[in-house]
């Protein structure tokens, strides 16, 4: 057993890949480390690793982390340069990119720049390490996909805050957490939030939406609608200031909103589209009318937001940016030493345009009236 944290230096044989690696989907949590370096050749970052790699050899000033188990090392980071390492070592592991793989391989052979053994940094356990690994991966400079930073945190809290019996509102909880990896509770709160209605989507199989999987489920659409829009949130049945957020969650609706957001359509767009139509889709469950038509697929998006108060909204901001325009042009017309006559019409314009706005309200707010 490892009394004390040191370097070592350990042949590559002896390193194995970590399965419970926050940037692994579910369904490789049992993998081998063929899988999961398969799965990592994906992401053509990898390859652009292994041919670093290749040229100019493996970088020793930031060894790897590794817990030391059954006579074998099992590495908590630097997993994607072992799997790139491995990879030099033995071109046939890879199922993918071979052709390149094969290349790279060789040339660093002809380089002399595939190592066998590496200089690792051997710890007691997980727990000396993860609060490193939150402040790097989390906030700092080498930040995983979203999905994977929201994983890592869900574990940090399940680990260290659940007997708190609080997943919600428990500011205490969160700013510890936040404390711990150099975030900020608000972001803690909400990447866990979504992360757990990921979690139920997840369980469910996507609601078998086409081509939908973990490694495309764009976190941050979920987070976003449940934990910044009151309307979807309380569609949905989940009250994000409750102690119990997801004790009253109503699949039906939750399905629904996954299809609304994830499930492609003809067009190659889903219904919702990115997280600017949040804000629109808000509005709509707010209003029946709205709503009905959206849900009935009566009417897109777009045009269900016609119905709602919306366009209200959009002309108070675009009158509030004009007007603030203008008084910064008006700040500024005393210096102006050539005006011509494209600036006068310009400002003609502008004045017919607001003349034609107000005279449109004024009828507008009398048909109201009546």
């Amino acid at each position: 057993m490892i009394t004390k944290s040191s370097f070592t230096k350990v042949d590559i044989s002896q390193l194995k890949l970590d399965p419970e690696n926050p940037r692994l989907p579910e369904s490789l949590k049992r993998g081998t480390d063929k899988d999961i370096i398969n799965w990592m050749l994906s992401d053509a970052t990898l390859i652009d690793l292994i041919a670093s790699i290749s040229e100019n050899g493996f970088f020793q000033g930031e060894p790897i982390i590794v817990l030391h188990e059954d006579g074998k090392y099992l590495v908590i980071e630097g997993n994607r340069r072992l799997a790139a390492v491995k990879l030099l070592l033995n071109p046939s592991l890879a199922k993918t990119n071979q052709k390149s793989v094969n290349l790279l391989a060789e040339e660093a052979s002809k380089a002399g720049n595939i190592p066998s053994e590496l200089w690792v940094y051997v710890v007691r356990d997980r727990k000396e390490v993860e609060n490193y690994l939150g402040f790097r991966h989390v906030t700092g400079v080498k930040q995983w996909p979203l999905i994977s930073k929201a994983r890592y945190l869900n574990h940090l809290f399940t680990i260290n805050y659940s007997n708190s019996n609080k997943i919600a509102d428990d500011s205490d909880v969160y700013k510890k957490l936040a404390k711990e990896i150099g975030s900020k509770a608000t972001y803690v709160r909400r990447l866990l939030m979504g992360y757990n209605v990921f979690e139920i989507i997840r369980s469910k199989k996507y609601y078998s939406i086409p081509d939908l999987a973990e490694e495309n489920f764009d976190l941050s659409l979920i987070t976003d609608a449940i934990t910044m829009y009151s309307a979807i949130s309380e569609f949905v049945g989940v009250d994000i200031e409750s102690d119990k957020p997801f004790g009253k969650i109503n699949q039906e609706r939750l399905k629904e909103l996954t299809h609304w957001l994830y499930e492609k359509l003809s067009n190659g767009k889903t219904k919702v589209g990115d997280n600017r139509n949040l804000r629109v889709l808000n509005k709509i469950i707010q209003n029946q009318d709205a709503r009905e038509s959206f849900v009935k697929g009566e009417k897109s998006l777009t045009e269900a937001s016609e119905i709602t108060d919306l366009a209200d909204e959009n002309i108070r901001l675009y009158l509030n940016k004009s007007l603030k325009n203008l008084i910064e042009a008006q700040k500024l017309i005393h210096r102006s030493t050539n005006p011509d006559n494209q600036d006068k019409e310009l400002v003609d314009e502008i004045l017919e345009s607001a003349e034609l706005i107000r005279r449109t309200m004024v009828k507008k707010m009398r048909d109201v009236g009546e």
